[in-house]
Order: structure tokens, then sequence, then C-alpha cells
């Protein structure tokens, strides 16, 4: 059933598609082809976290050794600490409220810890975090099983949508150095402000994630099923990735129903036929793969060796 057997050269390869349709599923089955030759990981950024499940192994925040060179973690922002706002706390100005404090903390979370201000997408930031932890590691290959379309298309802008935003956070704290330092004269507090610092990493951090997204290192592959709403959305979400300069390699249409005596079943086929035929025409070019449907669930190791014969 499998139509192309394709070569996989990039190092960074992203599973993406509508929720439902075994991207999970399709991203493990793919680490634990390619975690045969190369030390290889695979990341969800899923918040299900339904990685575990398809490994039938307990995968934590931590690298976790799955089998041969494969090894698996599951990010999400609260387990990095990201986006926990610091409201009722003493910051670091040491100031209480009533004390100049009020003031102080008005401005906390953004000018004294970036890491802690309400950002939009902090999930998909997360990730990027993540992300950004491993592109200095030894790891040959590195799978990212990303959350439902929205989110990953998200997560996928997020470095123009937060340059932009860093920058001008950044602009604001220049202006408002010479008073935050006469707030802090007043009250004795002199530590050295390192906002400034952690906002420009973070700036620098994100235009490398960019730069590594829309490169030649890294390809996304997208899971649909042969129904229309799924390859509607699919080609919204392709275009959508083009439009930021990022590869589309793969599509893996999956659940494809076996040809059938049972009248249901070939009625289902012929269904799925037809809608094959749309998303051969709509995604001419891209390399298709075809996974049939299992007669049973996908969700341990044993299992996934069976998908592996598709997208390996």
């Amino acid at each position: 059933m499998r139509e192309i057997k394709r070569k996989v050269d990039q190092r960074y390869l992203f599973f993406g598609g509508k929720g439902g349709v075994g991207k999970t599923t399709c991203a493990a089955a793919k680490a634990l082809c390619l975690g045969k030759e190369y030390k290889t990981l695979i990341i969800s950024t899923d918040p299900a976290h339904s990685l575990s499940d398809s490994f039938g192994v307990k995968i934590g925040s931590e690298e976790t050794h799955i089998i041969d060179k494969l090894y698996a973690v599951e990010i999400s922002a609260k387990k990095l600490g990201v986006g926990e706002g610091k409201t009722g706390e003493v910051g670091e100005s040491g100031l209480e409220p009533g004390a100049g404090g009020d003031m102080m903390s008005m401005f906390g979370d953004i000018l004294s810890d970036p890491r802690s201000m309400e950002m939009p997408g902090m999930d998909e930031y997360a990730a990027l975090l993540e992300f950004t932890k491993y592109i200095e590691s030894d790891y040959e290959k590195i799978i990212f099983d990303t959350a439902p379309t929205g989110h990953t298309l998200r997560l996928l802008t997020l470095p123009d949508m937060l340059d932009s935003w860093i920058g001008k956070l950044i602009k604001i704290r220049l202006q408002m150095e010479q008073f935050m330092g006469m707030i802090r004269g007043l009250f004795g507090n002199a530590e050295e402000d390192k906002s400034l610092e952690a906002l420009e990493d973070m700036k620098k951090r994100l235009r490398l994630v960019k730069s590594i997204l829309t490169g030649p290192e890294t390809s996304f592959t997208m899971v649909m099923i042969p129904e229309q709403m799924s390859v509607f959305e699919s080609e919204r979400y392709i275009k959508t990735l083009l439009e930021n300069d990022i590869t589309v390699g793969n599509i893996i249409v999956n659940r494809m129903t076996p040809e059938s005596d049972c009248e249901f079943c070939a009625a289902r086929w012929r269904y799925q036929l037809e809608n094959l035929d749309e998303i051969r025409k709509r995604f001419a070019g891209h390399d298709i793969t075809l996974i049939p449907l299992f007669k049973e669930e996908i969700i341990d190791i044993d299992k996934l060796e069976k998908v592996c014969e598709f997208v390996c």
C-alpha cells in the first residue's frame, strides 16, 4: 500500500495534522525505525501526551531511553515552569506592597524575569525552549510529535510573532531603565539588572529556531485520514507551512480501509478511494505514504513495528 519510500536526510522531522488522525503513532513508528540506525530523540509537544501510551513506556520531562538508540521526552509549559506568574510573591526587587513594591510588581514579570511573563502561546513557547536545548546535542535525528493543527501552526509561526513582541518589550525596557533605576536606588536595591540580557537571549534563540525551521535540515510530515474534513484542514495547514517557508516533505494517509467483501467495509473502501484521488490531485508533487487500518490499536513497540513497515 505504500507508494514512496523516502530517504531521510533531514535532522529535524515534524509530524502534524488534525487531532485524532494518528500523528503520534506515525511519529513514534518513524522514531522507532530511525532509532535502529541513528541516535534519535522524539519530543512530544502535544498537551495530551499520548507518546507514553504508544511506546508502552512511562515518559516524562527528562529524556527516557526507549529501545536501541531511541530516546523520548514529553514537554509542556507547566513542566518547564514557563508562564508561571509571580502575582502576590515578593519579586527580585525585594519590595513589599506599599513600599514601592506595587510599582515594581506591575512591571516585575515583564522586566525582571521574561520567562515568567504571560505571553501568547505559552505551550508553544515551551516547545521552542526545549527545541533550542537539543540543537547542540549529539542526537542525529530529532522528531517532533506536535499538537493538533492550531497549536502547531502557532508553534511554527511563533518565532516571528515573538521576535516582534520581544523587540517591543526591549524598547519599553530601555525607556523604563532610568525610572526603574531611580526606584531601585530609593529602596536600596542595587542588584544588577539582567532583564535586557534575558530578552536579547530569547530573541537570539527565536531567530535561531526560525532559521532551522526554514532550513534544509527540517522537514514536515502531514498526517491525515482519507476523509474530506481531514483533507480540507490539511490543505489549509500545508498552505500556511509553505507560506512560512517550511518544507513539507511527506504526506501520510492513515487508516486506509482494506478492500473487503463486507458491504459496509466495501462502501468505506470506495469512499476512501474517492478521497484518495482528491488527495493526489490537491497534493501533487508531495510524497504520499498510505498506511492501512489495523485490526488492533497500536499501543506498544511490537505493534509499532507494523507501522514501521510503511513509514521507514
